[in-house]
């Protein structure tokens, strides 16, 4: 169980490991291109050079996260369009940089349902795997619900991965804040073990490679995403004892994407105290499957 971090891209992908090595974080995500805009990411056989170098010096797990506009569930065939391509750039510079998957949000159906849309979200999926052929991975983020969101359940994200044919490239991260605010409550041992059974029989516990370790700002339930930084929101430091205590999680890496004790995002602080919940955990033995 690592504990990482997203980390700031500013300047070039490569300077992500230094940022990293200065927080503690065991593993990495990065945006690649500006994550509100569709700028196509530029990296030069330099950049290249340097960021396997580094990748193999740290030898950490890294995770890519796609931009934020794309929408596989949109009725509108240029924003469809634009989200495929920008999915299958980020998963040809995934290959290329040796990273093992892009982290994305499906989008949402915009009150149309979400059985309207499942077709097209597999097929665009599919489409995007295909062209973009190499060993790096699709992984479906569950999000909090809100907005007409595609894949606030497990069974939900169940479907597409179904619908894809069980494509072995497509995995998923759960983020710990979202599925809190879905009413999944994973602070509770008989709710997390609940949980994660559902996650085991609707998509499989093999498909989960990574988690955004993210406290909630919003109580159980409450439908938004609101992120706050470990211990300090509703879920609280016994709430991630007990997710942490989970067999599920036990080799899966922790991504922070919480807002920072000074604003500034994840920072050692918080990663501080995702190791020390660890290493209390480690200690008492693990639960769960």
């Amino acid at each position: 169980m690592r504990v990482g971090a997203h980390i700031s891209s500013a300047g070039g992908p490569e300077k992500v490991f230094a940022r990293a090595e200065q927080i503690g974080a065991e593993a990495i995500q990065l945006f690649v291109s500006p994550p509100q805009q569709w700028r196509s990411p530029k990296i030069g056989e330099e950049v290249v050079a340097e960021f396997r170098k580094e990748d193999k010096r740290l030898g950490l797990p890294v995770f890519f996260h796609g931009i934020y506009l794309i929408n596989l569930g949109t009725q509108d065939e240029k924003l469809l369009h634009r989200s495929i391509g920008s999915l299958q750039q980020y998963v040809e510079w995934a290959g290329i940089l040796g990273v093992e998957g892009t982290i994305f949000h499906v989008g949402s159906h915009k009150g149309a349902g979400f059985a309207a849309v499942k077709e097209q979200i597999c097929l665009a999926m599919l489409q995007v795997l295909e062209a973009a052929d190499n060993e790096s991975m699709l992984l479906i983020e569950n999000n909090a619900g809100q907005g007409n969101g595609i894949g606030s359940t497990f069974s939900e994200i169940g479907e597409i991965i179904r619908g894809c044919d069980g494509h072995p490239r497509i995995g998923v991260c759960l983020d710990t804040c979202h599925a809190f605010a879905m009413g999944y409550d994973i602070t509770q041992r008989e709710g997390c073990e609940l949980a994660m059974t559902e996650f085991d029989q609707e998509i499989g516990l093999d498909r989960l490679r990574a988690v955004h370790a993210n406290d909630s700002k919003m109580p159980l339930g409450g439908v938004r995403d609101r992120h706050e930084n470990i211990g300090d929101g509703h879920m609280g430091i016994e709430g991630f004892k007990v997710i942490l205590s989970h067999a599920a999680f036990r080799e899966v890496p922790l991504l922070l994407e919480v807002p920072g004790i000074e604003g500034d995002g994840p920072d050692r602080e918080n990663v501080n105290r995702l190791k020390l919940i660890r290493e209390e955990v480690g200690a008492q033995g693990v639960d769960g499957l």
